[in-house]
Order: structure tokens, then C-alpha cells, then sequence
């Protein structure tokens, strides 16, 4: 018997990044839930930054059958799977690093070259940027923008190609399952062999890699381009999952179901989400991921849609708690935890209700505060929300009396230019009361004049629309911090509106 190849590759970070998130690396039942404590993102990142030398990956591919005994290709032959034996951490923790979702949010402080969890602390410290933001394509353009001084950008530069950083990766590309299933073991159990029926759960999941690879991967690939980033495949199979049992439980393993009953669960899922792009689309706006601060929040989204006849749900209620939800940064933290907690109530007689009464676990008035905008830019439900409030008001382009829908582009605009603030306090405009919606380009059009001269143009209907006070003393540079408190009362107000309208007899807003 010959001697078994293993093939050694590199992978770009950018690159798993994607493969996870399309589906194209998957993660197979047997390894174990994802169980990093989220402090060792940061620690991660430190290490790419620094050039230390990360451990290899370790891959099987897998046609869905057991694998051949031949050698495969330098690069995925048609028709096969990988499935990720090692390295499920790593992986999933940059994936979300990038998006800045459930519990992961990395910020990272130029001047002082570290990385660290985003908290209240560094919420404070407007030097302190998200990777997330730095890994955005368009963030980091903006990012550039900026006018940092030279050591700032070089070091910004230096985080962004983090995703060109090569991670090894070793291929069994020509082991049977079982040669894998005892890589896992040897890797990460220790010596504790796998359950007979961890094993046999393995199994069944290697035969739906045809399903993965022709049903799952197009999709994605289509809802990416349709501007749906911020879903993953997780997304889509916690959606799916929820759909396979119509017997109360949260979410049933895909290796349990046989092919027919994943396709069916599948087919109700797209149906869901089809169905939840219209719904988010129609009630506020929304054409995609790129708002919402988290792709989590499109889950119970879907699975109302999906097992919720049109006239038996309230579209205005159920986008009324995805608004909430993001204000209230409902997956942030708990995101698994919280996520199966929200597709239980989904099956409730009055699911809106259900999930209103989990978000009361965190805070019991349903309601804007001012604290929940005075936020740093790190902040995406904060972002969110300011959208929202200001579509309360018919959000219009401060140029035109055009009303800003995100399907026609939309940018963010800081009201206050960075250039107008002293070289070294120029963070202090990267705040979110400071933050307008406006139509993709006309940044350009602006400019960065001090806003005491550009907003006096406006008609006062534009002013109130981006909930900007009219009062012309707010908009010198040295008002600023009385710009910002009058427009925090102007956004809660406008937000707790957009509630009372949608939830007229649901929510104390006393």
C-alpha cells in the first residue's frame, strides 16, 4: 500500500474569511462548538500584526462520498467539499472580526499599536477604530480620508493588509473519512475518542456536501451580491435548522434529517428570506446587510417569514423590534445564546410580544434614551438607529428635497468635517451625533466647509428631516458639544416616534 500525501497550502486571511462565509469551508459536525473566550481576538490580531508565526489548518476534502484514493488538484476540484478538521476557532474569529459581530468587536489604537475588545472604555477614546471598519473596503477608503498624520495611516495601512497574511493550511485530500475523523481526535480531544454517534453525525454531514456545495454556496453567493453581506452561512443553517422540526425546538442538527428533509427545510428558508428582503425593504428602507449591525438579526426575520402566512404577521411590528433589537444591541453580546432564545418565542402565538419580552430582560422601558446615541462610530446599532430616526423625519438629501432610500446609495456625512477640528483632537468629530445620511456622492459636493456655512442654504424641512437643530449658534466648531446634546434629544425623540407609531399599544413609553 502506498505511502498517503498530505498537500501543503497557504491561505490568505481574506480568503477564509469568504470561504466561511460562502460555505465553501465548512465546519464539520463532529468538531465542537465554537468555545474561545472572545478576549483572544484581540490577542490573534496581535499576533498577525507583529508577524509571529500562526498554526496550520488542517483540511479534508471530501466529494460527499468517501474520498477517492487519488491525488487531488493544486487547487478544489469540481464537485468537492472542504471541511475544516482544525482550525474552527481561528476561522470563525477572524470571519468575526471583520463583520464586528456576536461578542467579537476589535478595535484597534494606532498611536499605541494595540488591539483590544471594543468597550465602554474605548468608546470613550475616539482614537480607538474598529478592524471591522479597517477591513471594510469603503470603510477603509474613508478611513484614508481622514488626513491622519503619517505614522497613523502607515499603521492603519499595516492593519488592513492583515487579510493579505498567509495562513498554512495541510490538505488530506486523499484520506478516507475515517483517517480524518482520527486527525480530529488526535488534534483536539487529547486522546478522548469521539462518541459513536459524534462519528456517525459526521457522516451523515459529509453527505450533504453536494447540498452545500449546489444548493448553499449559489445562494450566498447571490445574497452577497444583492448588497446582503453581513449573512453567513451560520445564519442561514440557524434559519434552516429552526424550520426542519415544527416540534418546538430551537433548532435540530442537519446531520439528524435525511436529504429530503434538509431540501425542504432549505426551500422554506429561501422562501423566508425572500420574503424578509421585501418586509425590511418596504417598512424601512432597507436593500441590505450593510446598515444592520448585525447579519444575526436577519434570522428571526426569517423565520417568521417563512412560517407566518402574510396576513397572520405584522410587518411593521416585526421591523419595528429589528430596530429595537440593533438600538438595544441584542447580538453583541450572548449573540448564540440570545439568537436561540429569540427562534423559540418565534413559535409563540404572538411572536412579536414574545420577543419584545426578551429584549425587557435587558432594559424594561422599550424606549431611545440620549446615552444609546451618544456613541463613538464603533457603534453600529447606534447607526442603525440614527437611520431609522431621521427615515421618521423623511429623511432627505441635504442637497435636494430627494428622499434617501438605502436601494439608491446611501453615505455616511459628518456634519461637522474632520478638517475643520486641530490636526490632533480631529477624532472627537467621529461621534454619531455627528453622523448624516446622505446620497452616495454628495460628499464630493459638499466639500468640508464648517457647517455654520453650508446648512444656513438648507430649507428647514431638510434640517428637520436629519434631526439637526435649527438654532445657527449650535453650528460654530465651538458649539460643538451643544450641536451634539441638542441633536441626541432631536434623534431619541424622532426614534421613540418611529416606536409609538409601529407599537401604539405594546410598549410603556412612559
Amino acid at each position: 500500500m502506498s505511502l498517503k500525501k498530505l498537500e501543503h497550502r497557504t491561505h490568505r486571511v481574506g480568503e477564509l474569511i469568504e470561504e466561511y462565509r460562502l460555505g465553501t469551508l465548512v465546519i464539520p459536525e463532529f468538531q465542537r462548538d465554537y468555545v474561545w473566550k472572545p478576549n483572544k481576538a484581540p490577542l490573534l490580531l496581535d499576533s498577525l500584526y507583529h508577524g509571529f508565526p500562526v498554526s496550520s489548518l488542517l483540511v479534508w476534502e471530501s466529494d460527499g462520498k468517501e474520498v477517492r484514493s487519488r491525488r487531488a488538484e493544486p487547487r478544489q476540484a469540481p464537485g468537492r467539499t472542504r471541511w475544516l478538521i482544525d482550525g474552527q476557532q481561528r476561522v470563525i474569529t477572524l470571519h468575526r472580526i471583520r463583520f464586528g459581530d456576536e461578542n467579537i468587536d476589535v478595535v484597534f489604537h494606532p498611536l499605541k499599536e494595540q488591539f483590544a475588545r471594543a468597550n465602554a472604555a474605548t468608546a470613550k477614546d475616539k482614537d480607538w477604530i474598529r478592524v471591522a471598519h479597517i477591513w471594510d473596503p469603503e470603510g477603509f477608503r474613508e478611513l484614508l480620508r481622514h488626513g491622519w498624520p503619517k505614522v497613523v495611516e502607515e499603521r492603519i495601512e499595516r492593519v488592513h493588509r492583515l487579510l493579505e497574511y498567509e495562513i498554512p493550511a495541510v490538505y488530506m485530500a486523499d484520506h478516507s473519512f475515517e483517517s480524518a475523523v482520527a486527525a480530529f481526535e488526535r488534534i483536539n480531544t487529547l486522546g478522548v475518542k469521539l462518541k459513536k454517534q459524534d462519528i456517525e453525525s459526521a457522516r451523515v454531514a459529509a453527505r450533504h456536501s453536494g447540498f452545500i456545495r449546489d444548493e448553499v454556496v449559489p445562494v450566498l453567493k447571490k445574497l452577497h451580491s444583492d448588497g446582503y453581506k453581513r449573512i453567513d452561512v451560520g445564519h442561514l443553517f440557524r434559519a434552516c435548522a429552526f424550520l426542519a422540526h415544527p416540534d418546538g425546538r430551537a433548532r435540530t442538527p442537519l446531520h439528524e434529517l435525511s436529504e429530503v428533509d434538509v431540501k425542504k427545510a432549505w426551500k422554506a428558508t429561501l422562501k423566508g428570506v425572500e420574503e424578509a428582503k421585501t418586509l425590511l425593504n418596504n417598512e424601512l428602507g432597507v436593500t441590505g446587510t450593510e446598515l444592520l449591525p448585525s447579519g444575526a438579526l436577519m434570522v428571526p426575520v426569517i423565520a417568521l417569514c417563512a412560517t407566518l402566512k402574510p396576513s397572520e404577521r405584522n410587518s411593521a411590528e416585526i421591523a419595528g423590534w429589528v430596530a429595537l433589537a440593533a438600538l438595544m444591541h441584542r447580538y453583541s453580546t450572548s449573540a448564540l445564546a440570545n439568537l436561540d432564545q429569540d427562534l423559540r418565542v418565534c413559535r409563540a402565538d404572538d411572536p412579536v410580544q414574545a420577543l419584545l419580552k426578551n429584549l425587557r430582560q435587558t432594559r424594561s422601558h422599550l424606549r431611545a434614551q440620549l446615552t444609546d446615541f451618544d456613541a463613538s462610530l464603533n457603534d453600529r446599532g447606534a447607526l442603525f438607529a440614527v437611520y431609522v430616526a431621521c427615515r421618521e423625519r423623511n429623511l432627505m438629501d441635504l442637497l435636494s428635497t430627494e428622499t434617501l432610500r438605502t436601494d439608491r446609495g446611501l453615505d455616511r456625512h459628518h456634519i461637522f468635517p474632520r478638517a475643520q477640528f486641530p490636526e490632533l483632537s480631529r477624532t472627537k468629530a467621529d461621534v454619531v451625533p455627528n453622523i448624516a445620511f446622505i446620497k452616495g456622492g454628495t460628499n464630493k459636493s459638499v466639500g468640508a466647509p464648517s457647517p455654520d456655512v453650508y446648512l444656513r442654504k438648507l430649507a428647514p424641512k431638510i434640517l428637520a428631516s436629519q434631526c439637526i437643530s435649527p438654532e445657527r449658534e449650535d453650528w460654530e466648531l465651538d458649539a460643538f458639544e451643544d450641536f451634539c446634546n441638542a441633536r441626541l434629544k432631536l434623534l431619541s425623540e424622532a426614534f421613540n416616534d418611529f416606536l409609538k407609531r409601529t407599537f401604539p399599544t405594546r410598549l410603556n413609553m412612559g
